[in-house]
This record gives structure tokens, C-alpha cells and sequence, in this order.
């Protein structure tokens, strides 16, 4: 592949769904009614760094946007960039590479690239498969791209795989990146902000990026390949000052901090808290936490701070389950946290997964109970999804549920990919739509919710979604 000057960059999700594209999050929206959609943080993050180093760069959220295969031809002709920056999933791959095929017809000098947890993993098979992409991005995405358009040379560029006279080369992994705070913030000024909203009031919602990284041992998570098992947080003053560009720039108040587990470090929550607190900042915001690392006293700061909701990763109402999946948690504490919320007016969010090898029905009631007694503002049944490279994939292949490795392995989070030892995999959606309308269909629930809604906006905005969770609910 010919070197060339990077002068301008075209950052986009493909037009292949509706999908949050984050590497430890893959999801597809349209049928997780639960679930809203959030900016691209990995494109808004990859085009501040290049124009760090002075190339313009434009971002299409194509399903977002709504843009399709001819407008996306067009405006790559109009636009023509020297380099192509692709963010793609797992189950989406194969589709989201003919966005290369395209550029290549364009103009086969474009030099594609492609970010995506599966890289670290499949890459070499990937590029191996897919001719016209010439590179993938393994780890720290910033420091590659910022490395490239400074013209290092391919070799020396860590995390890096690419084509070089039709071999392909893979560079040592690239180490995590230890101060967050050197990141630039999010180019946000190359998004349309106000498409990308709060589930309930419909007002946009920025995401901002706290710290990497989660010391957890989850069978099935991606996060230890993507961002490492040692947390790296912003500092607090760090982080205010980008609230205080999205108040100021953007008219933006509502947030969802988004990092593996915010309330992992009590002093550093309690310390960003006071900050935000103390400059009368009266922002709205949400985060994911775990069930074992949260307090009376912390939930205190958070809600007074302007916290008004908390996801937690309960994964499974049997005990045994959460245990073979290292979950690292108990029952007991599961019921504690969400008492806690309910104490201090919190909003909380319970996302349960489904379908691990050992799983039964009996397994999924369990979970179908302990979301009753719970009672979250809101519920997701997940179907579990064997991503290449973590602990759950080598179980699955050496129980022979995956048959042979590879990237082909299709689903993500709603959709089964393999059988349980006891379960067909055809029989998951249909015991996930059990488990969503045990759940939302109650009297209970509907009067609650009725309760909350405070306009007549919110009151459009949850028809809308529970339009989209009954479509989920009764689908064939």
C-alpha cells in the first residue's frame, strides 16, 4: 500500500442497524426497547485526536442519520478523504466492511481502517478475508490514530495491523494509555448532538468517558481485552471541565458518565460530587455502577450531585449462575443496592443475561423473580453472546456448543448465537420475551410508571417506547 499524506479523515458507523457500537457494549437497539441509543464516542474521540494533528475530518452516524449505501457513496465522492475510519461490531462485521469495497471504487488509494473489539482477536483472519480493508486498530485507538496521520511509519505504529505488499503484519499490542487526562474531549462540534437522547424527557444526552479499564473477572465480558483490568480515571477537574464545554458549547445538561464501573473508587466519586456540587453546575446524569460497590453515603453525593439513574449488571437471579459466570456477587447484595436506590430516589436499571451453557428455564425464572421483587425503573433480559477472546467463548467451544472457531459466529445481546446444554437456542428469544412481559406487563409497573410521568412530552415518549417493547414482547 502506497503512503500517503492524511489531510482528511471520514469517521462512520456503517448503514448496517441500529447498533451501540462501544467494544464491551454491542448491542441492537431495535429490539432492546430498554435501551437508548448514545453518541459514537470512539469516532468523536479517534477525530479529536486527528485534528490534534491538523486533519479535518467529518463523522456520519449513518443508521442515525438515516443515511443509506448511494447518499454514503455520495458524500464520500464529495468529501473525499485520504483515510477511512470504520467502527464495526462483531455480528456486524461482514456488513460493515463493504463500506471499504466502496471507497476503493471511489478511489483505491483511500486507506481503510477498521476499530473494533474483534481485532484483537480475529484480525489477521479478518484482513486475510477482506481485501479491501488495509488496517485494523488493536487497543488504544487515539495514540494509532494520531500516529498515522503524523506519517510514522507502519511498522513502529503499536496495536497496529495491516497489509504491506499483499502480507499482512501485526504489531506488538500497544499498552494502555495510564493518564486519561491527556485525551482531548470529544469532537462534538462534527455530531448532530440533538438526536442522541434521554429514554424519558427526550432532551439530548452528552456521554462522557470517565476511566477505563475493570478489575472483574467476568467470563463474559470484553472490557479486559479493550481497556485492561486496572481501572484509569480522569481526574475530577478534568472531567468538570468538559461538562462545563457541553453546558457552555452545546446546551447540554443531561449526562451519562460512562465508564466500566463509576462507583468503583468511594473517594474519587465523592470528590467529583463535591466539585459539581460546589460550582452550582445542576446537571442531570446516570451511570453504571456495580451492586458490591455502592453505599448509603455515596448514593447520598450522587443524588445530591444530580444522579437520577444507576445501571447495574445483574446478570442472573441464581446464585449458582452468577458464580460459574465470576460474577462476584451475591443475592443479597443485588436486593441491598436496589433498596438503596429506592431509598434515595434513584432511577435503577437491571440488565440480566441469559443463556450460558448451564441454563435451564428453572435458571431463568429465578431471574424472572428476582426482577419482580427488585422491581428496577427498568429491565433488560440480555441473550448472552460469546464474544472471541473471552473466558465464556473457550467454555461454549469446548462444551461443543461453538462448533469452530472463527469471527462468524452471528447474534449479540438479542439475538442467540448457541444452545445451552439443556437449552436449544431457538427456545432463548421466546423465554426472554417471557421474562419482558412478566416483568413490564404487571398492574404494578403501569401504575408506577403513570405515577412518574411529570409532561406531556415524557408522556409521548414513553407511548413510543412501550410501543417498541410490546412490538419486542409479542414479535414472532
Amino acid at each position: 500500500m502506497t503512503r500517503r499524506i492524511i489531510n482528511k479523515s471520514l469517521l462512520i458507523n456503517p448503514p448496517t442497524g441500529l447498533y451501540i457500537r462501544e467494544d464491551r457494549c454491542q448491542s441492537y437497539i431495535e429490539d432492546l426497547p430498554a435501551v437508548e441509543m448514545r453518541p459514537p464516542m470512539d469516532l468523536l474521540s479517534m477525530a479529536a485526536s486527528l485534528e490534534r494533528e491538523n486533519v479535518v475530518c467529518r463523522i456520519i452516524d449513518c443508521p442515525m442519520e438515516k443515511v443509506e449505501w448511494p447518499e454514503l457513496a455520495e458524500e464520500m465522492r464529495k468529501f473525499h478523504p485520504d483515510i477511512l475510519i470504520i467502527s464495526t461490531t462483531t455480528s456486524t462485521i461482514e456488513k460493515d466492511l463493504k463500506v471499504c469495497e466502496l471507497a476503493k471504487k471511489i478511489d483505491k488509494n483511500i486507506i481503510t481502517v477498521a476499530k473494533g473489539a474483534i481485532f484483537f482477536q480475529e484480525d489477521e483472519q479478518i484482513l486475510s478475508t477482506f481485501k479491501d480493508l488495509d488496517m485494523a486498530i488493536r487497543g488504544e485507538t487515539n495514540e494509532v490514530v494520531e500516529e498515522l496521520a503524523r506519517g510514522l511509519e507502519l511498522s513502529a505504529i503499536r496495536g497496529l495491523t495491516y497489509r504491506e505488499k499483499g502480507t499482512i503484519k501485526r504489531n506488538e499490542p500497544r499498552p494502555f494509555l495510564e493518564d486519561m487526562d491527556k485525551l482531548p474531549f470529544p469532537a462534538r462540534h462534527l455530531l448532530r448532538n440533538e438526536i442522541y437522547i434521554r429514554m424519558d424527557n427526550g432532551r439530548p444526552q452528552a456521554t462522557i468517558e470517565t476511566g477505563r479499564g475493570c478489575p472483574g473477572r467476568c467470563i463474559f465480558c470484553l472490557s479486559h481485552q479493550v481497556s485492561g483490568y486496572k481501572m484509569r480515571q480522569r481526574s475530577p477537574d478534568n472531567v468538570i471541565a468538559e461538562i462545563r464545554e457541553c453546558i457552555g458549547r452545546f446546551k447540554i445538561k443531561d449526562f451519562h458518565f460512562r465508564t466500566d464501573t463509576f462507583t468503583a473508587d468511594k473517594k474519587w466519586v465523592a470528590e467529583l460530587c463535591r466539585e459539581i456540587i460546589d460550582e452550582k453546575l445542576n446537571i442531570n446524569w446516570v451511570c453504571t455502577s456495580r451492586v458490591d460497590s455502592i453505599d448509603e453515603e455515596m448514593l447520598s453525593w450522587m443524588k445530591k450531585a444530580g444522579c437520577w439513574g444507576i445501571s447495574f449488571g445483574v446478570e442472573s437471579g441464581n446464585q449458582q449462575m452468577l458464580d460459574l459466570m465470576k460474577k462476584g456477587i451475591k443475592i443479597e447484595q443485588v436486593k441491598n443496592a436496589f433498596r438503596l436506590c429506592k431509598k434515595y430516589g434513584i432511577d435503577s436499571f437491571a440488565y440480566f443475561l441469559i443463556g450460558f451453557p448451564w441454563e435451564t428455564e428453572e435458571t431463568i425464572n429465578d431471574s424472572i423473580k428476582l426482577a419482580i421483587e427488585i422491581d428496577p425503573s427498568v429491565v433488560d433480559f440480555f441473550i448472552v453472546y460469546p464474544f472471541p477472546g473471552t473466558e465464556f467463548y473457550e467454555i461454549a467451544f469446548r462444551e461443543r456448543l461453538i462448533k469452530e472457531k472463527g469471527f462468524k459466529c452471528q447474534g449479540a445481546y438479542s439475538q442467540p448465537s448457541i444452545d445451552t446444554l439443556y437449552l436449544k437456542k431457538e427456545k432463548l428469544p421466546e423465554l426472554r420475551k417471557r421474562a419482558l412481559r412478566k416483568f413490564y406487563l404487571r398492574p404494578a409497573y403501569m401504575l408506577k410508571l403513570l405515577r412518574r410521568i411529570r409532561s406531556g412530552k415524557e408522556m409521548l415518549n414513553y407511548f413510543s417506547k412501550g410501543r417498541q417493547a410490546l412490538a419486542v414482547f409479542f414479535k414472532s
